[in-house]
């Protein structure tokens, strides 16, 4: 053999023991050192538990540093359960947890809109949707509402038949969610 093949085995060999050992040395350390355990998640009582603390469905949907544009659109998607109109773009069911966690990041905000969403949340977290029709139009109106046939625009309420057919055609996996 040449001399210079010769000095290329030696030189593989030599990188492919000393990597060798530089794998097998990480290797043992991860085994040694376990990796930093990430935030365990585990469902107990209709809630999640992070860290010792209970978080609710509705504190992972709506979390504190929501921002503005979708609490104003869980509103519009959320008074769809009590209004008519041609068109209803996105559905959320109406529930008192999702009511009462955004009337409090509402209310904690700096938001552009807050007093007219609290104004609408606490009148839906006592169960009054009278209003739902002018609800649903402003904030729809908020969103660029306006078209030619005004086909998004809320025209009345709906009645309890109806709210309940709505529920049950648009809403059917919530039902299962609660």
């Amino acid at each position: 053999m040449q001399r210079k093949t010769k000095s290329a085995i030696v030189i593989i060999a030599v990188l492919v023991t000393f990597g060798g050992i530089f794998g097998y040395t990480q290797f043992t350390n991860q085994i040694e050192k376990p990796a930093p355990e990430k935030e365990k998640a585990t469902v107990e009582h209709g809630g999640v538990k992070l860290e010792d603390k209970i978080v609710s469905k509705e504190e992972l949907l709506y979390p504190d540093n929501l921002i503005e544009h979708k609490v104003n659109e869980a509103i519009h998607r959320m008074s769809h359960q009590k209004v008519e109109a041609k068109v209803k773009w996105g559905h959320t069911q109406i529930t008192q947890a999702k009511v009462d966690r955004l009337l409090e990041i509402s209310k904690e905000s700096n938001y552009k809109y807050k007093e007219l969403y609290i104004e609408i949340l606490e009148r839906w977290s006592k169960s009054d949707f009278s209003h739902s029709v002018e609800d649903h139009n402003v904030v729809w109106e908020m969103q660029g509402g306006e078209d030619s046939r005004n086909s998004g625009r809320a025209i009345r309420l709906l009645t309890p038949a109806e709210e309940q057919a709505y529920i049950e055609h648009n809403l059917a996996y919530d039902l299962y969610d609660k």
